[in-house]
């Protein structure tokens, strides 16, 4: 069984809020640098999730099916008694990422446990408007032209045979686990939601943010950032971080 130190292995004592982030299909934990520098000392600390397949946990099978994921989250909280989410928590996540953190607020809701104080959802359409991208039946080759074309991966890593080879596993059954999400209608989050886009982002419009509404009964609201579908560039993360402590503050006491 895996434990909360294997999901969540640089997290530390916080007084503050802490903010669980789920990076983006086949990524580490190295993707939210910016974003854990620029909330450095704010009062929210950045928490990376580590998932099978890479970084520490390269030797696990990574999940290729969201119920898969899920029920080995709700074990690992349920192990020490929600203990990681009893205090002052939201959670994020990027892309694919975003769904992941959609389905485990709608766990951590019904789990004895507090409920996030927030949801970040990044670069990522609405649940129900979730469909097969073909991205997980692509050749290695084209998986990987599309993949760069998204951003977020440096150009001298996408030349390095010994990377691909390693992250391909990983990001595959990202994608797969994408491809296959089927939304499952329930009652609306109670957890407040802000839905975040790059402003050059060609695959999310304005609607498509608008569109999360419908996903809760909290508070809503959405921001655009200096970027493209990769929202965390440095100056796109400096940007996040600042609405994510202002929609934080915004549901204070909430």
């Amino acid at each position: 069984m895996s434990t909360v130190r294997a999901w969540f292995p640089y997290r530390k004592d916080s007084s503050g809020v802490e903010l669980f982030a789920f990076p983006h299909a086949g990524a580490g934990s190295t993707v939210f640098k910016y974003l854990r520098e620029d909330l450095s000392g704010t009062g929210v600390t950045a928490v990376p999730a580590v998932l099978p397949g890479r970084e520490r946990r390269l030797a696990e099978a990574p999940y290729e099916d969201m119920r898969s994921l899920l029920a080995a989250f709700e074990e690992m909280a349920r192990a020490d008694g929600y203990a990681a989410f009893m205090g002052d928590y939201a959670l994020l996540g990027h892309c694919s990422g975003a769904l992941v953190a959609y389905e485990i607020a709608r766990l951590l809701e019904r789990a004895a446990c507090r409920d996030p104080r927030l949801l970040v959802v990044c670069s990522c359409l609405p649940p129900p408007r979730i469909r097969n991208t073909g991205m997980s039946g692509l050749s290695t080759e084209e998986l990987f032209r599309r993949t760069a074309s998204m951003g977020g991966t440096p150009d001298r890593l996408l030349t390095n045979p010994d990377f691909l080879q390693m992250v391909e596993r990983p990001l595959r059954a990202d994608w797969v686990l994408f491809d296959g999400y089927v939304h499952d209608p329930a009652p609306k989050l109670s957890t407040p939601i802000l839905a975040v886009r790059g402003v050059s982002d060609p695959d999310l419009g304005p609607g498509d943010l608008e569109l999360w509404r419908d996903q809760t009964d909290g508070a809503f609201a959405t921001t655009e950032l200096r970027s493209g579908h990769w929202a965390l560039t440095e100056a796109g993360s400096a940007e996040l971080a600042q609405a994510v402590r202002t929609s934080l503050y915004a549901t204070e006491g909430t």
